[in-house]
């Protein structure tokens, strides 16, 4: 059984590039360099992070607002 946790807070990260986010900083405390560490969006195909072991997938959430001059 697969235990989904959303640790987005606890990560640092880069601009994401269609299914890929470039990781800064694990949650683990590892840093890496832009593009040194890459995870994707396919929770069946999750990214291990080289240090720590643990594995990871990212999801884009897109929000669209609507904006009114008083």
């Amino acid at each position: 059984m697969k235990v989904i946790t959303d640790v987005t807070k606890m990560f640092t990260f880069d601009n994401p590039d269609d299914e890929f986010l470039p990781i800064i900083q694990c949650l683990c405390g590892a840093t890496f360099s832009s593009w040194d560490w890459i995870i994707g969006i396919y929770s069946d195909d999750p990214s291990e992070c080289p240090d720590c072991g643990r594995k990871f997938y990212f999801c884009q959430t897109i929000n669209i607002y609507q904006v009114k001059e008083t």
